[in-house]
């Protein structure tokens, strides 16, 4: 009895764990009409950051590190889910299927007029190498 209520409790946290690290690696739905609500090139790392904003607000970081401008298709992705909750950075491989959602996400934002100059060059850096 002892080894089967172990063995129902590992599982129980492995399940919770699996499930924990589906919600920090995955890409959000962000109610329309998502904003950008902060953009930032940071020198040091050669990073540049875009924050995005839904509707209910919601948040979402975003960014490629790397030389954007001479080198764009060995510049990593990464993005944070929900920063305040879990500041965890994920960085999704190259041509990978999070890596395809997020240039969905900013697909869907590039239809919306007057969006940021920050959003084109992230979305024209994925969607070149994509």
């Amino acid at each position: 009895m002892i080894k089967s209520t172990a063995l129902a409790a590992l599982l129980v946290v492995l399940v919770a764990f699996l499930g924990f690290q589906y919600y920090i690696t995955s890409v959000p739905d962000l109610a329309e009409p998502i904003s950008v609500e902060e953009s930032r090139f940071i020198e040091r790392d050669n990073s540049f950051l875009v924050t995005l904003q839904g509707h209910e607000g919601r948040h979402f970081t975003l960014g490629l590190r790397g030389d954007i401008a001479n080198a764009p298709e060995e510049t990593a992705l990464f993005f944070i889910r929900n920063p305040d909750l879990v500041p965890y950075v994920y960085w999704p491989g190259l041509c990978s299927t999070d890596e395809k959602r997020v240039l969905e996400l900013l697909e869907d934002m590039m239809e919306q007029e007057g969006q940021d100059d920050a959003i084109s060059q992230i979305y024209e850096v994925l969607k070149n190498r994509n």
